[in-house]
């Protein structure tokens, strides 16, 4: 009998925002579920000045989210963290 893997919590961090938009730092969190699907909700601050929204995306692949938030931006010094390998 094949095991499903667990859900994997992760963090996005970046060193710095080409865009202005999302910022610096850990700017959100996600899950990559066991058949491959990622959902993410970005770390926006709550009654903050520029606007207090924050948005949650789903990814058919990791693949996906990777090439639109990660890859595409390689100025942004991105990193991945998971969560159950440190944090």
């Amino acid at each position: 009998m094949t095991q499903i893997p667990e859900p994997r919590l992760f963090s996005m961090v970046r060193e710095s925002d080409e865009s202005g938009v999302s910022g610096t730092g850990r700017v959100l969190d996600g899950v990559r579920f066991h058949n491959g699907m990622v959902s993410v909700c970005w770390r926006t601050d709550v009654g903050a000045a520029a606007h207090g929204h924050t948005s949650i995306g789903v990814y058919p692949t990791w693949e996906a989210f990777e090439f639109i938030h990660i890859s595409s931006h390689p100025t942004n010094q991105t990193k991945v963290v998971w969560h159950d390998e440190d944090l």
